[in-house]
């Protein structure tokens, strides 16, 4: 009890020192007089709790899983060298040949003999020349050969089994966390308040300092 009067005589001391100091300002800026209404700014802090919820660490996810192919050494007969053919040709034979050619053929001409008294008829014969010639004794021939394919075995890797794919799937993972919420936020608000008994009128200075009049403070009942 003792402790509790202490507590409420420094309240109340407190509260007397802010109540002169509303007063003389309340006087400085109104310049004196009466008031019948105080109020006092009152704030409430917020409230917060603690709640826990679920939360997912890790989502669901899917992924494939592959099982590689197997191989194998296998011989297996190919073909080296596919059929061809081949086309084989003999060229034309030629020779050279004696050919007779008339150079000029024969002619006849009339001629005055006898100091004119007769006309005779001259014939000459045709000229001939002898010549060589290239002709073609034999001529060019062709034929196709075709050429069987060449086959050898050779040694190549082969699929023995195909490889696998499947699909595997995880489920979500989720946990436990606790976090605080607001229950109610904070307010302000403007609460009445007793005024004193001798409120404090504006004054000019003086050169001498004067006290202020006592004031009472009555704390409200609960």
């Amino acid at each position: 009890m003792f402790v509790r009067s202490l507590a409420i005589c420094g309240v109340a001391a407190v509260f007397a020192g802010l109540t002169s100091a509303n007063a003389d300002a309340f006087g400085r800026y109104h310049g004196g007089g009466k008031y019948k209404t105080c109020y006092k700014k009152v704030k409430t802090p917020p409230v917060y709790r603690t709640v826990t919820e679920r939360v997912m660490v890790r989502p669901a996810s899917c992924h494939q899983v592959r099982t590689p192919p197997t191989y194998g050494v296998q011989a297996q007969e190919v073909v080296v060298q596919p059929a061809y053919q081949v086309v084989h040709s003999k060229p034309a034979v030629y020779d050279r040949v004696k050919v007779v050619k008339q150079v000029r053929p024969p002619r006849t001409r009339w001629k005055s003999m006898g100091c004119g008294q007769y006309k005779c008829a001259v014939t000459k014969p045709a000229k001939y020349r002898t010549r060589t010639k290239r002709v073609m004794v034999q001529p060019r021939t062709s034929w196709v050969e075709t050429r069987p394919a060449v086959k050898g075995v050779v040694h190549q890797k082969v699929m023995v089994h195909p490889g696998t794919v499947r699909q595997v799937c995880e489920p979500a993972v989720y946990k436990t966390v606790a976090r605080q919420v607001m229950v109610s936020p904070g307010t302000t608000r403007w609460v009445p308040v007793q005024p004193v008994a001798h409120p404090v009128a504006y004054r000019r200075p003086v050169p001498h300092p004067v006290a202020p009049p006592p004031m009472s403070y009555y704390p409200p009942m609960k």
